[in-house]
């Protein structure tokens, strides 16, 4: 199978995830503003009637296109069993942005094929902002073609990061956001890793550090960010994509961000 017609496989799937997030997206803005039920996951972690609302219909979307594939979602967990095809779903990634009326999330999905991603969509209903990749197809924005920023050193980037609910009061996660910034242009805490590394595909921002990211976080986002020419990795031995480090850049101070957060972890 040459790679012109699996490009155009992938190219036949991309609707049907964004057709999916965009009727999520839909009852994100229908419930913008309005006070939420919450159920907490954790300490601070938690649960709004949306996110179970918008999951519903995109698992309805993606099952009645696509019934042999499995599904893996934030809220619901694993459903099938070891399909080929795998979605990767995040129904409101943002959660505690959406219940305080902050607007900066969105919704994301990601198709896999035997681990590895072949379609991203993370969908922004405030700004009505679609972003979409195929695998060596090119990332877009609303039909538009992306690309990471040219910033070549650290201090003229603006860099985005994050501290998972469990590191609030840990000493390293708080000493690695003060080296970023004393050395970064500025640094943002926005609180959705998916329109983070789609904002770094789009060269809105340069880099996005992060700790306790989850599959669902980036299996859309990071082809999207590859696809426009940056890249992202994950450091640490543990098996678990949530006890170790995310980079996501333009590629270009991959290095010197590796030196700063990763030489001595």
């Amino acid at each position: 199978m040459n790679k012109t017609y699996i490009e155009l496989e992938h190219k036949k799937l991309v609707p049907i995830a964004a057709h999916a997030a965009r009727a999520a997206g839909q009852i994100l803005r229908e419930g913008w503003g309005k006070r939420h039920e919450i159920q907490f996951k954790g300490a601070i972690n938690f649960v709004t009637e949306i996110d179970h609302a918008s999951e519903k219909m995109i698992l309805e979307r993606l099952r009645a296109a696509t019934p042999d594939f499995d599904l893996l979602t934030e809220e619901s967990g694993v459903h099938g069993d070891g399909a080929k095809f795998r979605w990767v779903i995040d129904p409101v990634d943002g959660t505690t942005n959406y219940a305080h009326h902050f607007p900066y999330f969105t919704v994301s999905i990601g198709l896999e094929q035997d681990g590895a991603s072949i379609v991203g969509v993370v969908y922004d209903p405030i700004l009505d902002q679609l972003y979409r990749a195929t695998r060596g197809g090119g990332a877009f924005l609303n039909d538009a073609p992306i690309h990471c920023s040219h910033a070549q050193t650290l201090g003229e980037s603006l860099v985005a990061t994050g501290l998972v609910y469990e590191m609030w009061e840990s000493e390293r996660g708080i000493a690695e956001m003060v080296k970023l910034i004393k050395r970064a242009r500025s640094v943002r805490i926005n609180g959705s890793a998916a329109l983070d590394i789609c904002n770094v595909a789009c060269g809105r921002l340069d880099a996005y550090c992060d700790t306790g990211l989850s599959a669902w976080d980036i299996s859309a986002a990071r082809l999207i960010l590859t696809e426009a020419g940056g890249a992202l990795k994950m450091y640490g031995a543990a098996p678990q994509i949530e006890l170790q480090y995310c980079i996501a850049s333009n590629g270009k101070i991959y290095a010197e961000l590796e030196r700063l957060l990763i030489a001595n972890r």
